[in-house]
C-alpha cells in the first residue's frame, strides 16, 4: 500500500470521526446526558480542527450533532 492511499484513509477517518462524534453528542443531548454530549462534543470540535481544511471537519460536526438531535424515535 502506498503512502498515499494511507494518508487518505488518514483524512477520510479525520473526517469521519467529528460526524460520528456530533451524531453521538446529538443523541446524548437529546437522552438528557449533557454531559455526556457535552464531552463529545468537544472531542468532536478538537478532531474537526485537526482536519486539513478545518471548515470541512466543522461543517461534518455540525451535521452530525444535528441528524443525532434531530432523530425522531
Amino acid at each position: 500500500m502506498s503512502f498515499t492511499a494511507i494518508g487518505f484513509l488518514l483524512l477520510l477517518a479525520l473526517w469521519a470521526l467529528p460526524l460520528f462524534l456530533g451524531f453521538l453528542s446529538g443523541r446524548a443531548y437529546r437522552e438528557g446526558r449533557g454531559r455526556v454530549g457535552l464531552g463529545l462534543l468537544l472531542f468532536g470540535a478538537f478532531l474537526g480542527f485537526l482536519a486539513p481544511p478545518r471548515p470541512l471537519g466543522l461543517f461534518f460536526l455540525l451535521l452530525g450533532l444535528f441528524l443525532g438531535y434531530g432523530r425522531l424515535r
